[in-house]
């Protein structure tokens, strides 16, 4: 029998070549780059889009108003008032800088009284639209469609006559809506 001295067999092997794994990982990482670079060629980013112009105030709160034109009937009347006092209380705080939402009406027409922007013609128009809108909302009153018409043409008329002459002058614009120009 011949006899090999195992250990000293194994010592005279050459160690396993790693070249070509080394290799493959170049490949890999090559492959890799150039698909990288060719999607970001081909990938463009969006078109920038120039943001729309927010409307001015008076004119989202005219298209909110108008919106309002189903409410015109006597069975909502209660809903019409309560509607049309949150957008001119808004129309007021953003276009006047009076803070209105929170306040009773007799607070908030003293609040109006002592800004200088309101005319004194606009305050009291406001004063008898929001009291008669207090009567639909809190008296229960029931006003007919005759009556829901010219409260609203009170409200769009106040907006209009309130609205500066150069709108770019105007220090607020609207919140969130765009409609059709008055």
């Amino acid at each position: 029998m011949i006899e090999t001295n195992l250990v000293e067999d194994l010592r005279q092997l050459s160690p396993p070549s790693l070249g070509w794994l080394v290799w493959l990982a170049g490949v890999v990482v090559a492959a890799l780059g150039a698909g990288w670079l060719l999607r970001r060629r081909t990938v463009r980013p969006p078109p920038r889009v120039a943001p729309r112009p927010a409307p001015d105030v008076w004119e989202a709160t005219l298209w909110e108003l108008e919106r309002l034109l189903p409410l015109l009937r006597a069975d909502q009347s209660r809903a019409y008032g309560i509607a049309s006092t949150a957008l001119l209380r808004r129309y007021l705080e953003c276009r006047f800088g009076i803070e209105a939402p929170l306040l009773a009406t007799e607070e908030f027409l003293t609040a109006a009284r002592r800004s200088p922007a309101l005319s004194e013609a606009h305050r009291d128009a406001l004063g008898k639209y929001l009291r008669l809108c207090d009567l639909l909302k809190f008296g229960r009153a029931v006003a007919e469609t005759e009556e829901l018409q010219q409260l609203h043409m009170a409200a769009v008329a106040f907006v209009t006559t309130s609205r500066p002459l150069n709108p770019m002058a105007g220090p607020a614009t609207a919140p969130h809506t765009r409609g059709p120009a008055p």
